[in-house]
Protein backbone atom coordinates (compact mmCIF):
# COMPACT_ATOMS: atom_id res chain seq x y z
CA UNK A 1 0.00 0.00 0.00
CA UNK A 2 2.82 2.41 0.89
CA UNK A 3 4.65 1.79 -2.40
CA UNK A 4 1.48 2.08 -4.49
CA UNK A 5 0.34 5.29 -2.78
CA UNK A 6 3.78 6.89 -3.08
CA UNK A 7 4.17 6.00 -6.75
CA UNK A 8 0.69 7.26 -7.63
CA UNK A 9 1.32 10.56 -5.84
CA UNK A 10 4.70 11.01 -7.56
CA UNK A 11 4.35 9.75 -11.12
CA UNK A 12 0.63 9.79 -11.97
CA UNK A 13 -0.71 13.30 -12.73
CA UNK A 14 -4.40 13.95 -12.15
CA UNK A 15 -6.62 14.58 -15.19
CA UNK A 16 -6.67 18.37 -14.69
CA UNK A 17 -2.89 18.54 -14.39
CA UNK A 18 -2.53 16.21 -17.36
CA UNK A 19 -4.66 18.53 -19.51
CA UNK A 20 -2.61 21.57 -18.47
CA UNK A 21 0.67 19.79 -19.26
CA UNK A 22 -0.60 18.74 -22.68
CA UNK A 23 -1.81 22.27 -23.41
CA UNK A 24 1.37 23.95 -22.19
CA UNK A 25 4.10 21.58 -23.37
CA UNK A 26 2.15 20.16 -26.31
CA UNK A 27 2.69 23.29 -28.39
CA UNK A 28 6.31 22.17 -28.79
CA UNK A 29 5.16 18.90 -30.31
CA UNK A 30 5.48 15.28 -29.28
CA UNK A 31 9.09 15.73 -28.16
CA UNK A 32 8.21 17.83 -25.13
CA UNK A 33 5.34 15.59 -24.06
CA UNK A 34 7.49 12.51 -24.61
CA UNK A 35 10.17 13.93 -22.32
CA UNK A 36 7.66 14.71 -19.55
CA UNK A 37 5.75 11.44 -19.58
CA UNK A 38 8.82 9.36 -20.43
CA UNK A 39 10.59 10.78 -17.38
CA UNK A 40 7.61 10.05 -15.13
CA UNK A 41 7.41 6.46 -16.43
CA UNK A 42 11.13 5.91 -15.80
CA UNK A 43 10.79 7.38 -12.30
CA UNK A 44 7.79 5.13 -11.64
CA UNK A 45 9.72 2.00 -12.68
CA UNK A 46 13.04 2.83 -11.00
CA UNK A 47 11.58 4.20 -7.76
CA UNK A 48 9.11 1.33 -7.51
CA UNK A 49 11.91 -1.21 -7.89
CA UNK A 50 14.06 0.56 -5.28
CA UNK A 51 11.23 0.79 -2.76
CA UNK A 52 10.42 -2.88 -3.32
CA UNK A 53 14.04 -3.79 -2.53
CA UNK A 54 14.45 -1.46 0.45
CA UNK A 55 11.15 -1.82 2.28
CA UNK A 56 10.59 -4.87 4.42
CA UNK A 57 7.47 -6.88 3.99
CA UNK A 58 5.95 -9.91 2.37
CA UNK A 59 3.41 -10.42 -0.38
CA UNK A 60 1.71 -13.68 0.58
CA UNK A 61 -0.03 -15.64 -2.11
CA UNK A 62 -3.77 -15.48 -1.81
CA UNK A 63 -6.04 -17.88 -3.62
CA UNK A 64 -9.51 -16.52 -4.07
CA UNK A 65 -12.29 -18.18 -5.96
CA UNK A 66 -13.50 -15.78 -8.63
CA UNK A 67 -17.30 -15.52 -8.70
CA UNK A 68 -19.16 -15.35 -12.00
CA UNK A 69 -19.34 -11.91 -13.55
CA UNK A 70 -22.69 -10.19 -13.43
CA UNK A 71 -23.90 -6.78 -14.45
CA UNK A 72 -24.24 -4.55 -11.37
CA UNK A 73 -27.62 -3.17 -10.43
CA UNK A 74 -27.76 0.49 -11.56
CA UNK A 75 -29.42 1.63 -8.31
CA UNK A 76 -26.76 -0.03 -6.16
CA UNK A 77 -23.98 1.35 -8.37
CA UNK A 78 -25.32 4.91 -8.19
CA UNK A 79 -25.84 4.65 -4.42
CA UNK A 80 -22.30 3.40 -3.84
CA UNK A 81 -20.85 6.07 -6.11
CA UNK A 82 -22.79 8.74 -4.22
CA UNK A 83 -21.61 7.43 -0.84
CA UNK A 84 -17.97 7.33 -1.93
CA UNK A 85 -18.15 10.79 -3.49
CA UNK A 86 -19.78 12.37 -0.44
CA UNK A 87 -17.33 10.60 1.87
CA UNK A 88 -14.37 11.97 -0.08
CA UNK A 89 -15.81 15.49 -0.24
CA UNK A 90 -16.54 15.46 3.48
CA UNK A 91 -12.92 14.55 4.20
CA UNK A 92 -11.20 16.71 1.59
CA UNK A 93 -13.16 19.98 1.42
CA UNK A 94 -12.39 21.16 4.99
CA UNK A 95 -8.67 20.64 4.36
CA UNK A 96 -8.85 22.53 1.07
CA UNK A 97 -10.62 25.47 2.74
CA UNK A 98 -8.08 25.54 5.57
CA UNK A 99 -5.21 25.35 3.08
CA UNK A 100 -6.57 28.22 0.98
CA UNK A 101 -7.08 30.31 4.12
CA UNK A 102 -3.52 29.67 5.32
CA UNK A 103 -2.00 30.51 1.94
CA UNK A 104 -4.00 33.75 1.73
CA UNK A 105 -2.83 34.73 5.21
CA UNK A 106 0.77 33.96 4.26
CA UNK A 107 0.38 36.07 1.12
CA UNK A 108 -0.96 38.98 3.17
CA UNK A 109 1.91 38.74 5.66
CA UNK A 110 4.54 38.54 2.89
CA UNK A 111 5.65 35.08 3.98
CA UNK A 112 5.15 33.65 0.49
CA UNK A 113 7.53 36.26 -0.94
CA UNK A 114 10.14 35.42 1.70
CA UNK A 115 9.82 31.71 0.95
CA UNK A 116 10.17 32.53 -2.74
CA UNK A 117 13.46 34.35 -2.14
CA UNK A 118 14.76 31.47 -0.03
CA UNK A 119 13.78 28.84 -2.61
CA UNK A 120 15.02 30.84 -5.59
CA UNK A 121 18.58 29.37 -5.56
CA UNK A 122 17.19 25.85 -5.83
CA UNK A 123 14.65 26.78 -8.49
CA UNK A 124 17.01 28.86 -10.62
CA UNK A 125 20.24 26.99 -9.90
CA UNK A 126 19.29 23.33 -9.64
CA UNK A 127 16.25 23.30 -11.93
CA UNK A 128 17.29 26.09 -14.30
CA UNK A 129 13.90 27.80 -14.04
CA UNK A 130 13.14 31.53 -13.86
CA UNK A 131 12.56 32.99 -10.41
CA UNK A 132 8.89 33.54 -11.19
CA UNK A 133 8.40 29.77 -11.17
CA UNK A 134 8.82 29.78 -7.37
CA UNK A 135 5.27 31.03 -6.89
CA UNK A 136 3.90 28.32 -9.18
CA UNK A 137 5.69 25.65 -7.15
CA UNK A 138 4.19 27.04 -3.94
CA UNK A 139 0.68 27.18 -5.41
CA UNK A 140 1.12 23.55 -6.48
CA UNK A 141 0.39 22.51 -2.91
CA UNK A 142 -3.21 23.59 -3.40
CA UNK A 143 -3.84 23.04 -7.11
CA UNK A 144 -1.17 21.50 -9.32
CA UNK A 145 -3.15 22.16 -12.49
CA UNK A 146 -3.36 25.87 -11.63
CA UNK A 147 0.38 25.86 -10.86
CA UNK A 148 1.16 24.42 -14.30
CA UNK A 149 -1.00 27.12 -15.90
CA UNK A 150 0.92 29.82 -14.01
CA UNK A 151 4.06 28.84 -15.93
CA UNK A 152 2.56 30.02 -19.23
CA UNK A 153 3.19 33.81 -18.83
CA UNK A 154 6.85 33.27 -17.87
CA UNK A 155 8.03 32.78 -21.47
CA UNK A 156 9.89 29.57 -20.64
CA UNK A 157 11.69 27.37 -23.16
CA UNK A 158 10.59 23.82 -23.90
CA UNK A 159 13.33 22.39 -21.68
CA UNK A 160 12.31 24.63 -18.78
CA UNK A 161 8.65 23.68 -19.17
CA UNK A 162 9.58 19.99 -19.25
CA UNK A 163 11.61 20.30 -16.03
CA UNK A 164 8.92 22.40 -14.34
CA UNK A 165 6.12 20.00 -15.32
CA UNK A 166 8.04 16.98 -14.03
CA UNK A 167 8.97 18.70 -10.76
CA UNK A 168 5.39 19.89 -10.21
CA UNK A 169 4.09 16.37 -10.79
CA UNK A 170 6.55 14.87 -8.31
CA UNK A 171 7.57 17.28 -5.59
CA UNK A 172 4.58 17.57 -3.26
CA UNK A 173 1.02 16.25 -3.20
CA UNK A 174 -1.83 18.71 -3.60
CA UNK A 175 -4.18 19.15 -0.64
CA UNK A 176 -6.63 16.52 -1.87
CA UNK A 177 -3.89 13.90 -2.37
CA UNK A 178 -2.32 14.96 0.93
CA UNK A 179 -5.60 14.24 2.72
CA UNK A 180 -6.00 10.85 1.08
CA UNK A 181 -2.42 9.87 1.96
CA UNK A 182 -3.01 10.71 5.62
CA UNK A 183 -6.20 8.68 5.62
CA UNK A 184 -4.67 5.66 3.86
CA UNK A 185 -1.14 5.61 5.32
CA UNK A 186 -1.33 7.49 8.60
CA UNK A 187 0.77 10.52 9.52
CA UNK A 188 4.03 8.61 10.07
CA UNK A 189 4.06 6.79 6.73
CA UNK A 190 2.70 9.88 4.98
CA UNK A 191 5.73 11.85 6.19
CA UNK A 192 8.01 9.10 4.87
CA UNK A 193 6.22 9.24 1.53
CA UNK A 194 6.51 13.03 1.51
CA UNK A 195 10.26 12.83 2.12
CA UNK A 196 10.61 10.39 -0.79
CA UNK A 197 8.62 12.75 -3.06
CA UNK A 198 10.70 15.83 -2.25
CA UNK A 199 14.02 13.96 -2.52
CA UNK A 200 13.02 12.35 -5.81
CA UNK A 201 11.83 15.67 -7.25
CA UNK A 202 15.10 17.40 -6.36
CA UNK A 203 17.22 14.61 -7.85
CA UNK A 204 15.15 14.07 -10.99
CA UNK A 205 14.68 17.81 -11.62
CA UNK A 206 18.40 18.49 -11.27
CA UNK A 207 19.45 15.53 -13.42
CA UNK A 208 16.85 16.34 -16.09
CA UNK A 209 17.99 19.97 -16.25
CA UNK A 210 21.63 18.82 -16.57
CA UNK A 211 20.89 16.25 -19.28
CA UNK A 212 18.73 18.62 -21.33
CA UNK A 213 21.44 21.27 -21.03
CA UNK A 214 24.00 18.89 -22.52
CA UNK A 215 21.95 18.16 -25.63
CA UNK A 216 21.06 21.82 -26.26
Amino acid sequence: RFIAATLMAIAVPCMAQLAMIVGLVGRFGAKGLGLVFGTLIVVWLVLGSLLNLILKGESPEIFVEIPPYRLPYPQALVKKLWMRTMGFLTDAIPWVIVGIFIVNVLYSLGVIEIIGRIAAPVVTGLFGLPRGAVVALLIGFLRKDVAVGMLSPLGMTMDQLVVASVVLAMYFPCVATFTVLIKELGIKDMMKSLLIMITSALIVGGVLNFVLGIFN
